[in-house]
């Protein structure tokens, strides 16, 4: 009797283990996929900014050109 009593416990708490470790796992897997869209717009976000800055350095280069050939 005893013996049934711990094995019938055993498969309860394996079986309330495992469910709380799928519970974990799908929100850690959710929470991942939230951080990598955000990832992925902030890298978008960086390389809109650095064409920018080119445009811009070309901008400053060709319009200090223009003042050398002025001056």
């Amino acid at each position: 009797m005893i013996p049934e009593v711990i094995g019938a416990a055993g498969v309860i708490i394996a079986a309330v283990i495992t469910g709380m470790f799928r519970r974990l796992w799908k929100e850690n897997g959710s929470s991942h996929g939230k951080a990598l869209g955000m990832l992925e717009d902030i890298s978008d976000t960086v390389h809109e900014i650095d064409e920018q800055l080119d445009e811009v350095i070309e901008w400053q280069e060709e319009h200090e050109a223009y003042h050398d050939r002025t001056a």
